[in-house]
Parts: C-alpha cells; structure tokens; sequence
C-alpha cells in the first residue's frame, strides 16, 4: 500500500514539475482552458442551478452515493469544506474547465502536437461537445464528471505508454475511480484505448507512445476495463449496496440473457446513431461533421495504403460503436440523458489530433482547417444553449410568480385551514426563444428541463425555490376525481396559462394549460 501511495504521488508530482518547468506545456494548457472559456461562458452566466442543483443547494444533500457514487460524495465534501453542500456555481465548472484542459495537452503531446492553437482546437470536444454542455451545467456535479473523464482517459493513456506492472496498476486504480465518479465517463477509457490502437496501426503516435504491439495495448485494456468495473461493482457490494436508491437499482437492470439479447443489443449499438441523425439531421448543422471526417480520410489514404486505411476506417467504426462499454447491456435506454454520451468528446479530439498529425507529417497544414467548422459550431451551440436558457428561465419564472400568487389568494380567503398539499399536471411550455432554437438544434431541447413537469418531485422542488413549499401529493388513481374544467370562484383560479383548485380543506390542484407544440422532452 506504501509503494503504491509513493507511486501515486510521484506520477502525481511529475507532470506538475514538467508543467512548472515546461513553458510550452504552459502555452498549450492556458491556449485549451481560454478556448473552453470563452466557448463556455454563456453556461457560466446562463446557468445558475441546474435541475438536482436545486435540492442541493436548498437543502445540503448530496445524495450521489445512492446512485452508485461514493467517490463524489467525498469529493464534493472537501472541496465544499464538508457538510452541508452549499451551492458555489460556476466555481466547479471552472474547475472541470481546467482538468480538462490538462487532459487536452496530454493527448495532444501523446500525439506529439504541440502547437497552442490546435491544442486549444483538438481539446474543445471534451468539455464542449453538444453532448457535453448538460455536464458542464451541473453546479455541483460537473467537477467530478469532469475528473471521471479525465482518471478513464489518463488510464488508457498509460496503458499505451509502457509495459510496466506500476503503470497497469495506477491505470486499475484510475478506472476505478472513473467508475466511482460517474460511471458513464469510465467508458472514455474505451474510446481512447481504441482510438490510440488505431493510431499506432496508422503510425502517428509521438515515439513514445508508438513501441507497443498491438496484442499488448488489447489485452491490457481489456484486462483494465473490466478489472475496474468488478472492483466497482465489489465495492458497491460490500459497502453500499444498501444505500442505493430505486433510480440506481432501476437504472442498471440489464437486459434479459435469453434469445432476446442479440436483437436488444444491435438496438443499443444502433441507438447513438440514430440519436446524432435526429439531433444534427438539419444539413448545415451536418456539413461540419461530414467535412472533418472527409478530411480526415483523404488524409489516411495519402499516408497509408489502401487495406490499411480501410482497416483504419473499420477500426475508428468499432471504437464508435463499442465505445456506450457496458451501458449496452442495460435494459433501459442509456441516451436519453445527453450527459451520458460523454464519449463523444475523447472520439473527436482523437479524431482531430490524428488529422493534425497527418497533416504534418504529409507537409500539407492545410487539411488542419478542415476541423474549424465543426469547432465553431460547438461555439455557436453553446452560445444558442445559454441564450435559450436565460430566456426560458425568465419565461418560467414569471408564470411560477403568477402561480405562486394565486396560491397566496387562495389562501388568504380560507385562512383558518393552512394548505399542505399540492398537486400538479401538465408540463411548462417553450418560451418563444426556445422554441425558436430548438428547430435548428433539438438536441436543445432536452438540455433545458421544465421547472414544472407534472407531479415529478422537481417541480416542487421549483416551486419551493420561489417560496412555495407545499407538500407532494400523487396523482395516482385520481383521474376520476379531479376537476375537468374552470369555472372562476371562491375556490379556484382560472387563468390562460394554469387554472389552480382548492381540491380539499388542505390541499391544492395546479393544472398548467396545455400546450399546441409538441411534448416537452425530460432530461
């Protein structure tokens, strides 16, 4: 445990002292954490409390050790200087700014780009991909989310550097903690792992990272991936396995081992494709994309022949569709939260560091620029987020005013029976901005949750930020009994935009007015 400690520390102390010492290594870092701020700063003016952001902040929980993560429980307490947790937004989005921008120039020395600008280029994917902007939201969570990427990434960075016992143990340790954090971040160790095995077969590592076989870089990183994931799934068992609450266990059922099982896992392969086709089906939203893998192909025919660029292109496909790890085998749908899909970001830096390099070692820089385009709509992406964001926080804000209001008169006229409970149906509407966005960008659409959505727990968490603090009561087998229309009176409200009921002595009835667009999308 001693010498493990040590060599944690020392490969810990390393890269610092390099970093101190190393001028470049400073360029790259301060040219990738500009680039991620100024790509980020809508998210850090925007985005104040973000969906479970609200809880915490009002009541101190954490909780994340019932969803299967202890480690960022006890990292969220140091760095909040222990209990309660107290909303400190955009504090800790700075901080996962700044891990990942060590973790940018890490796979760009791996390939060895040293260049500040296209460091800050190929890195912006991991902290800005769409995909990614729901993490960087979190107050609280995105520092761990951020710090799961980086210990999945760093392991499978390690595992490519040296054959070495030291080196596959810390890689273990890193996965572990990976899962610890954020289990769908652990599945960046996947992606890395295969991106860099096909780097090597094309020859564009630095010297480095290039002296390894193949069979070698496999078998370690099978050996990794899945020594981290039992050693996870043991530490759950022994030691919180009863802390885990209904979403967890709900969460990770997998799918039933039977004839069913090779049909529901080609559904999960296909299930990422289908969701990019949705979200960036719009042509000149499309056109970036396309262009960088164009230009990354052209690229890979010129350096290498014919069979071994296919192999190449066969081998990035895998990475792709292997890249969900485990989240394959689970029953339920693992996309439809956009956080999940943290992947995508190591897949496409990978992608641009491989132009990069192929574009300097063929002399022809001018196949660089083919990655610009999609760099600047993950720019213009944010920047539509965070306006969409605002605006429809302002949307929603006024009508919850409104509501709270109109509670407030119910009230006062039926002063001797204090209120207890609330009941509530129907979800917020889009604010004009919003639904103005989301026909270019859906994906959008499912960043920015409503803060009323029917009798979820959230919206009475919402409604208690603006000074409501009702009790939930379901609506479970109470359709028959509910109102079915508004007539203005002593005991309701009846308004364009919700109609509120004095159902009983001590409890409330919302009901939002329903909306023409299409349902709102949860996230």
């Amino acid at each position: 445990m001693f010498s493990l400690t040590k060599l944690v520390t020392y490969m810990i102390r390393q890269p610092c002292s390099y970093l101190v010492q190393d001028s470049q290594l400073q360029r790259q870092w301060k040219s990738v954490f500009a680039a991620g701020f100024f790509t980020l700063l809508p998210l850090l003016l925007a985005v104040d409390l973000y969906i479970d952001d609200i809880e915490r902040a009002m009541n101190g929980n954490r909780g994340w050790v019932k969803v299967g993560r202890p480690l960022a429980d006890s990292l969220v307490e140091w760095l909040n200087f222990g209990r309660p947790a107290t909303a400190i937004a955009p504090l800790h989005t700075f901080l996962a700014i700044a891990l990942l921008s060590a973790l940018g120039v890490a796979c760009a020395r791996v390939y060895g780009i040293r260049s500040p600008f296209w460091t800050g280029v190929a890195s912006l994917p991991l902290m800005a991909q769409p995909y990614a902007l729901q993490s960087m939201s979190y107050g609280f969570d995105s520092v761990f989310m951020a710090m799961a990427l980086v210990c999945s990434v760093m392991a499978a960075i390690l595992v490519h550097l040296r054959k070495s016992c030291r080196t596959v143990v810390v890689a273990l340790a890193l996965q572990l903690a990976s899962f610890s954090l954020y289990q769908p971040a652990a599945n960046g160790f996947l992606v890395m792992t295969g991106c860099l095995c096909v780097a090597s077969g094309l020859g564009v590592l630095d010297r480095h990272w290039q002296v390894l076989s193949q069979r070698w870089r496999l078998l370690v990183s099978v050996v990794i991936y899945a020594g981290g994931y039992g050693l996870y799934r043991l530490i759950l068992a022994l030691f919180y396995e009863y802390k885990l609450n209904g979403y967890a266990a709900g969460a990770s059922q997998l799918k039933p081992f039977d004839g069913s099982l090779p049909l529901g896992l080609v559904a999960s392969v296909l299930e990422p494709f289908q969701l990019l086709v949705k979200d960036f089906s719009y042509l000149p939203v499309l056109l970036p994309f396309l262009l960088l893998i164009f230009s990354y192909a052209v690229l890979v025919i010129q350096w290498r022949p014919w069979p071994v660029a296919l192999t190449a292109a066969a081998g990035m496909l895998l990475v792709l569709l292997l890249a969900p790890g485990g989240m394959l085998l689970l029953k339920d749908s693992f996309v439809r939260h956009p956080r999940v899909l943290l992947y995508f970001g190591p897949l496409l830096t990978n992608v641009m560091l491989q132009l990069f390099a192929l574009a300097g070692r063929l002399k022809r820089p001018i196949w660089r620029f083919g990655a610009l385009p999609l760099v600047w709509l993950m720019v213009v992406m944010s920047y539509a987020y965070g306006h969409s964001f605002a605006a429809q926080a302002r949307f929603e804000q006024g009508r919850l005013s409104r509501i709270v209001g109109a509670v407030s008169v119910l009230q006062v006229r039926d002063s001797d029976q204090p209120m207890r409970y609330l009941m509530v149906k129907g979800t917020m509407p889009r604010s004009p901005v919003l639904r103005n966005t989301v026909r270019k960008f859906p994906l959008i659409d499912r960043l920015i949750p409503p803060l009323l959505e029917g009798d979820q727990t959230f919206s009475y968490r919402q409604l208690e930020l603006h000074g409501l603090g009702l009790e939930k009561r379901n609506l479970d087998g109470m359709e028959n009994v509910l109102p079915t229309s508004c007539q203005p009176s002593v005991e309701a409200i009846c308004t364009s935009e919700f109609s509120l009921h004095l159902f009983s002595p001590d409890t409330l009835y919302l009901e939002l007015a329903p909306d023409q667009a299409p349902v709102r999308p949860r996230t």
